[in-house]
């Protein structure tokens, strides 16, 4: 408490006063006590004058003899230090009674000249400060006598010695020096008692004030306090709820702000009218690479864009600038002033945008639209080329004719399988190509592949490897576009493996799904290209030498997304490539079995351990089908009902087989 300024100058303050009062009360009682003590002690004397003029008029009357009025006289005396004087009309001294002056009759008319002067002629006498010789002061009274004719027959004088009031005066003030000298701890006691009662509310609002400038808005102050201070103790807490409704506004707004600052995909950075970063994502320290940051050089090092910052915040104008980065990526900057309703300038913000993938995107596209009029024009150029001159007649060997006339049909063919794929490519993005979803036999389907394509990459001088170790449970799906998956990844093979080379047909079991993969031992492809080989008309060799049309290998992904399966590829240069696609297995019986992972449930590629050997309950026909979340395999059967329904379903997919045969 005694720390506090305004409680120390509180009590100062209250203190000084209290002491220059009580200076003031007692120097005005010791320099006017005597002055106020003489007129009541001269206000006391008075009813003697008045006895003394009754008793001198009655004398000079005749009404009493002079023995009774001396000794009648004698007794009027006011003390044993006064004096009394009586005059007649001729200034005859009538008595003298005197215990002060210390003089004879004669002596006291000098000294009271002017008194007798002033009673005999006719006026009343009053002094409360009479000076005499030793410098000694009395109190003087005087009247005329007056009979009842209003004649002036004398004069009466009396003094009395102003001791009596100087030593009443003295004590009083001595104890009124007391009294003060008691007074004056208690009063500063109570001063600063009540200095304690004031200051403690200030001082609580004082420190209200500094926990809500620290955040602390839940603190409370005492409004029963009367007067001003409980009146300011409730402004106070109004303030504070104001402010912790406002802040927490204020806050919830930032944070909506920061988290639509962070989930921007394109950088933001904010700078003060001073320059100073105030805002940032983590959008634009990814573009930047910077980690920790605390001002804006270590955010963005180059002091190029921070100049342009500069330049807006002081023209006012907004720019944009294209900002080439480290392996051609772009950044399309966007910086704007930042401007009050007052048209006052606050800051800067940049928006930094990154047009790497939109200018892949565009060039992209030029490129589909050029590989597109390329793949159009090549055949359309060969068939012109070759129709001109038979048009013309200007072939006339028939073995030539025939010769332009495959070249044609060879032409014409490969833009029809351009246009077919363009437009299976085209129904397969927009969802309206038909997938018919089934039980298929895997490991016939691949066989039945391996089988058709033998032939024709023997001719070539490519070796056809079929790498089944285990046989393959039974997948769910369309055989058709899978089969469809397989040749384009065939084909693609066959084209980039050379003459003595490997390509292998491989069917695995995995824990999760079934898994085709189609590997060659070709030339491979460069690890800049894998994450485009997918994309529509992208050919590892830029020339388009090597005669497809580019679409493929899109409609290959297009077809496992559409069934829910997934393709990806493997390549190394040099070395050869490996593209796996994942199938959906078989369900059956799931409730017989049980849930996957129990001892009875086998996978083709698991150690033949604890084999399950159904129970006559567990056989069903092929067409109760439980399409469950169980991952399951179909155990062998054994029942005689399950063969039958096994050799009429070969029978039906050795028939599809033959006429997909026939149809190439």
């Amino acid at each position: 408490m005694l720390k506090s300024v305004f409680f120390r100058r509180l009590v100062i303050m209250l203190s000084v006063a209290m002491l220059i009062a009580a200076a003031v009360m007692l120097g005005g009682y010791v320099f006017l006590s005597k002055d106020v003590y003489a007129d009541i002690k001269l206000d006391e004397l008075h009813p003697s004058l008045d006895a003394a003029e009754q008793l001198a008029k009655e004398y000079m009357a005749g009404e009493i003899d002079k023995d009774v009025f001396e000794r009648l006289a004698e007794k009027l005396l006011p003390s044993n230090t006064g004096t009394v004087l009586y005059l007649d009309a001729e200034g005859n001294t009538l008595f003298y009674v005197d215990s002060l002056l210390n003089t004879d009759a004669e002596g006291a008319k000098r000294l009271l000249y002017e008194q007798i002067l002033s009673a005999e002629g006719g006026a009343d006498v009053k002094q409360n400060r009479l000076r005499m010789k030793e410098d000694s002061s009395a109190l003087a009274l005087g009247c005329p006598i007056i009979d009842d004719d209003g004649n002036i027959l004398g004069a009466v004088v009396m003094l009395s010695s102003l001791k009596l009031v100087t030593n009443a005066t003295g004590r009083m003030s001595l104890l009124v020096l007391m009294l003060t000298t008691i007074a004056i701890p208690i009063a500063l006691i109570a001063i600063v008692w009540r200095a304690k009662n004031i200051v403690d509310p200030i001082r609580r609002m004082n420190d209200a004030a500094k926990a809500m400038a620290k955040g602390d808005f839940d603190i409370r102050l005492d409004e029963d306090i009367p007067g001003e201070v409980g009146e300011l103790a409730g402004s106070l807490n109004n303030l504070c709820a104001e402010l912790d409704h406002t802040i927490r506004q204020l806050s919830s707004e930032k944070s909506q702000l920061d988290q639509l600052l962070q989930s921007l995909t394109d950088g933001v950075v904010a700078i003060d009218e001073h320059g100073t970063l105030i805002h940032y994502n983590s959008a634009i320290m990814r573009m930047f690479g910077a980690v920790s940051v605390s001002k804006r050089e270590e955010l963005i090092s180059d002091e190029k864009v921070w100049k342009v910052f500069d330049e807006v915040f002081n023209s006012g104008k907004p720019q944009t600038i294209t900002y080439p980065m480290a392996g051609d990526k772009v950044l399309w900057i966007t910086i704007s002033p930042v401007v009050t309703s007052s048209r006052e300038r606050t800051g800067v913000v940049g928006l930094f945008k990154d047009m790497t993938e939109m200018e892949r995107v565009e060039k992209l596209r030029r490129d589909y639209v050029a590989n597109v009029s390329h793949e159009l024009r090549t055949p359309l150029t060969a068939v012109r080329g070759l129709l001109e001159p038979l048009a013309d007649g200007m072939v006339k060997d028939e073995a030539d004719r025939q010769r332009y006339y495959k070249i044609m049909l060879h032409e014409v063919l490969r833009l029809s399988r351009l246009i077919t794929d363009m437009m299976t490519l085209s129904r397969l993005q927009s969802g309206t190509e038909y997938m018919e979803i089934t039980r298929v036999d895997v490991n016939e389907l691949v066989q039945d592949i391996a089988s058709a394509y033998s032939s024709t990459l023997a001719d070539k001088g490519v070796n056809l490897v079929l790498d089944c170790p285990r046989p393959v449970p039974d997948a769910m799906t369309d055989p058709d576009r899978i089969e469809q998956v397989l040749v384009i990844l065939l084909d693609n093979a066959s084209r980039y493996t050379p003459k003595g080379g490997t390509i292998t047909i491989s069917a695995r079991n995995a824990k999760e799904k079934i898994q085709l993969s189609v590997t060659d031992t070709g030339c491979g492809i460069p690890e800049s290209d894998l994450p485009h080989i997918f994309e529509r008309f992208y050919k590892v060799d830029k020339s388009h030498s090597e005669g497809g049309t580019g679409l493929g290998l899109s409609i290959a992904q297009f077809i496992m997304e559409k069934l829910g399966e997934t393709i990806s590829v493997e390549s190394e240069v040099g070395k050869g490539t490996r593209f796996t696609l994942t199938l959906q297995r078989y369900v059956r019986n799931a409730i017989a079995l049980g849930p996957a992972g129990e001892k009875h449930t086998r996978y083709g590629d698991d150690d033949e351990k604890d084999e399950y050997v159904p129970n006559d309950a567990d056989i069903q026909d092929d067409d109760d089908v439980v399409d469950a979340h169980y991952e399951v395999i179909e155990q062998p059967q054994k029942a005689e009902k399950s063969q039958k329904a096994e050799k009429t379903q070969k029978a039906e997919k050795t028939q599809n087989k033959a006429e997909r045969q026939g149809k190439r």
